[in-house]
């Protein structure tokens, strides 16, 4: 995998002992993720794009077929990327359309993370709105037995496709089939880390304890 964290660092004028210690890491692993001898994990790949203050894209070059570039791709028309529905569960299914529809009735010109987040919320059974539930969501979210039906086709703002980006590449990686409410939360935490506006905006608003909620939904997922 190529990348651009070499660059990164000397902007900064980091050596690559600087960054190890910032990223609590060897020189070595420093030097291994630079020349492309190893890859870093998931969560430390968004650490570093974090400690950057820029996208996980900006910093790492997939080139694979299956890469998050294809990714991209894929979800810049949700409705329209090409493997469909048949790898999200019907809760998360539900969950986006619950967003759309929430979007549609704000009035709002695109599906924002504060839909996605309501969508989340909006079925109590899902592993998603118990882990919110469980770290001091209170937001109400009413519905009716029209919620989860597709009314509109609201396009996703550039924040949510990332988030369903970091949900498909988290299940590719894993190797696993389907994607999750779970894993639909844990790429709008990921969201917050990299957007601090969305998480002040969020999370913090609703009295959401992210860093809890980040450590249970990391062993669930």
């Amino acid at each position: 995998m190529k990348n651009r964290l070499k660059d990164l660092r000397q902007r900064h004028q980091w050596s690559q002992a600087d960054l190890a210690r910032a990223l609590g890491v060897s020189r070595q692993a420093v030097n291994g993720f630079e020349s492309g001898k190893f890859d870093p994990s998931l969560d430390m790949a968004f650490k570093i794009a974090s400690l950057f203050n820029v996208a996980v894209e900006d910093v790492f070059i997939y080139e694979a077929k299956n890469s998050m570039q294809t990714l991209v791709e894929r979800v810049k028309n949700f409705f329209g990327f090409d493997f469909g529905f048949e790898r999200f569960t019907d809760k998360a299914i539900n969950v986006i359309k619950f967003a759309q529809n929430d979007a549609t009735h704000m009035q709002s010109q695109q599906v924002e993370p504060e839909h996605l987040l309501a969508g989340l919320l909006a079925d109590p059974t899902t592993i998603a709105a118990q882990l919110l539930r469980t770290h001091g969501a209170t937001l109400e979210v009413p519905t009716t037995e029209h919620s989860f039906e597709a009314h509109g086709n609201l396009r996703f703002s550039p924040q949510n496709k990332f988030v369903l980006e970091l949900a498909l590449q988290v299940v590719r990686l894993q190797g696993k089939k389907t994607i999750g409410t779970e894993h639909l939360l844990w790429g709008l935490v990921r969201l917050a880390e990299t957007d601090k506006q969305i998480l002040s905006d969020l999370f913090e608003r609703h009295e959401i304890d992210v860093e809890a909620l980040n450590h249970q939904l990391a062993a669930t997922v």
